[in-house]
């Protein structure tokens, strides 16, 4: 198989992260809101307490007023930032390298992936993972990644072609007796990795940087308290939704998409192998450093901010086997010393 071919711009522009057009999904922005919410009920708090129709309905004002200009300045930020998103795609674009003149080519033993710049040839053997997705192949080794577009190739059944190569290639040495274990993590699952992982994989220490951060951060709004705001109440009102917006805005930026979907997990005294709907790999047991286990999970870690879960619900009939395995290929993870622990693997 030998394709030619170049890269366009619609293959490159589907490889990045969407702009989010809409208006007000800045965090930030839902922050200021808060914080204007919070003003305005300062406001209707006092009224209802009989301190002033004035202040009452100054504090109001300001936070209608201050949420509608916050809004129109998130919708002119919007546009400017979405040109500037165009722009950047487009240098982007021109500084791909050789991006006129490609060359992949492929036999039963190796790719090649060849331009102007040079050549590498790789053995299929050191494939580690294969994904796509409706306009690109992905597939990595052990010295690098590879991206393929789809419209390199002249028809379907060249890309249904590459395909089984791929994946044949992929999975050659997972035994034929491969036993699996297929399941779907549930959001209760991520709660639990998060616990097991604050309480015994080292996790805490990022939590008790978040509670210093915002312990200092609640000092500082005290002090101000104390010392500006205690006969001014737009003051007072500003210093609260801070408080509350705060953590609302570290919540809102750390939010990560998780995925429910099936996954189905091959196991021997070689590694694993998985596979979900858009993506296979294999992983040596020695790309673990250890794992930890609690009532109802395991955790496989790759390093000490990265871990697989594995709900222990799934580990039944020839699949019970997975947990004394793990048990004798890997050393419970020491976030104290995950080096060390690697090292160790290695040499099982």
């Amino acid at each position: 198989m030998r394709l030619s071919y170049a890269i366009k711009f619609e293959d490159f522009r589907s490889l990045q992260a969407p702009f989010p057009t809409a208006a007000g999904s800045n965090a930030g922005f839902k922050g200021v809101l808060v914080a204007c919410a919070l003003i305005a009920l300062l406001g209707v708090f006092l009224m209802v307490q009989g301190m002033g129709l004035p202040v009452g309905g100054f504090l109001i004002g300001l936070g209608l007023v201050a949420a509608t200009a916050a809004y129109f300045y998130e919708q002119r930020s919007v546009r400017a930032n979405k040109e500037k998103y165009e722009k950047r795609l487009a240098e982007e674009f021109q500084r791909i390298h050789c991006r006129d003149q490609r060359i992949f080519a492929a036999d039963e033993n190796e790719f090649t992936a060849s331009c102007k710049c040079g050549t590498v040839t790789r053995p299929w053997s050191e494939l580690t993972s294969f994904s796509e997705n409706k306009t690109h192949f992905a597939f990595n080794t052990k010295m690098g990644g590879q991206i393929l577009p789809k419209s390199a190739f002249a028809s379907e059944a060249e890309i249904t072609e590459f395909r089984a190569l791929a994946t044949g290639k992929l999975h050659q040495d997972k035994p034929a007796t491969a036993p699996h274990f297929d399941f779907a993590l549930k959001r209760e699952d991520y709660r639990a990795a998060y616990w097991l992982h604050t309480l015994k994989g080292g996790g805490w220490r990022g939590l008790a940087t978040v509670v210093a951060t915002y312990a200092c951060f609640t000092y500082g709004v005290f002090v101000i308290w104390n010392s500006m705001a205690a006969h001014n109440d737009a003051v007072r009102a500003g210093l609260i939704g801070g408080l509350v917006g705060f953590p609302l805005v570290r919540i809102a930026k750390k939010r990560r998409a998780q995925y429910l979907g099936p996954l189905r997990v091959y196991f021997s005294d070689q590694g694993l192998h998985l596979q979900d709907p858009a993506n296979q790999s294999r992983v040596p047991w020695t790309q673990f450093v250890g794992y930890l286990e609690g009532d109802g999970i395991m955790l496989l870690y790759y390093n000490p901010k990265f871990y697989r879960i594995v709900p222990k619900r799934a580990l039944t009939g020839q699949a019970a086997k997975f947990q004394s395995l793990v048990g004798t290929k890997l050393n419970p993870y020491d976030y104290r010393n995950p080096i060390r622990a690697q090292g160790l693997n290695a040499t099982t």
